[in-house]
């Protein structure tokens, strides 16, 4: 289905029916990512309960704009308001990984009552520091705004290496890119870099929550342990044998974790 928000129209996916009560679990993807990012998982999670996954505007079957105006994370949380809005969503479980955990943090500060339970998915509550990501972010954005999309995804391409799995990955992400629109690229590149620190306002937040990240996500790695330590009661899981994927990289150890922190009382 599609839902229009604010000159966009977002491409929204039900899957799996509510049961014995259970809330429904809300995925919410990352930069450059889009629903296919779960598409290993999904059925396992949508066995028990209904998930649905939203693309960001720019991102999937989404409207790419074109209008760095449009591409800001405060729009983006304003996006995902408007579509739990449209589903009619009273209470339920939000799951934001990277970009999208950022989005998911705002979202519940904003709203904490309508969420059941939060789990934040290798990313952070503050900008990483300056270093070779920032560095090789701002290389992107600027290949991104004279060369488009594809050229950064041709970019990346090269450090992947060669077998199977890495095959697999590499057709994931042109299928990704070919999507993005690069205006979107540069816009949150740009914020991922200096968007302002949640932590002080989350260390008052009151929802049941569990932070995710890969053993080997060595950008984010500190950061999750930043975001476990501010929010009250938080529990931190660390998924052995991966990185900044985890839901690829260690598949069913991740499916356990967010299983675990589902069965959790709220």
């Amino acid at each position: 289905m599609r839902i229009a928000v604010e000159g966009a129209e977002l491409a929204v996916a039900r899957r799996g029916e509510s049961l014995g009560g259970s809330s429904a679990l809300v995925l919410v993807h990352g930069f450059t990512g889009n629903a296919g990012d779960w598409a290993g998982v999904i059925d396992d999670l949508a066995a028990s309960r209904q998930v649905i996954t939203v693309e960001h505007r720019g991102h999937g079957a989404s409207t790419n704009t074109g209008d760095a105006a449009t591409y800001t994370f405060d729009q983006l949380v304003d996006d995902l308001e408007a579509v739990v809005d449209a589903l009619e969503l009273s209470r339920f479980d939000l799951l934001g990984h990277s970009m999208g955990g950022i989005v998911a943090q705002r979202f519940a500060l904003r709203q904490p009552t309508r969420l059941r339970s939060l789990v934040l998915m290798d990313t952070g509550g503050r900008p990483s520091p300056e270093g070779p990501s920032s560095d090789v972010m701002r290389a992107g954005i600027e290949l991104a705004r004279t060369q488009g999309s594809m050229a950064v995804f041709d970019q990346i391409a090269t450090f992947l290496g060669d077998g199977p799995e890495t095959e697999e990955l590499r057709g994931h992400m042109r299928r990704n890119f070919e999507c993005l629109d690069p205006v979107a690229f540069v816009a949150l590149g740009e914020e991922l870099l200096t968007y302002r620190s949640a932590l002080d306002d989350l260390r008052g937040l009151d929802v049941v929550t569990t932070v995710l990240v890969g053993q080997h996500d060595d950008r984010l790695r500190d950061a999750s342990d930043d975001l476990a330590a501010a929010i009250p009661g938080a529990v931190l899981v660390v998924i052995p044998d991966a990185a900044h994927s985890p839901q690829f990289e260690n598949r069913q150890a991740w499916l356990d974790a967010v299983e675990a922190h589902l069965a959790r009382p709220a």
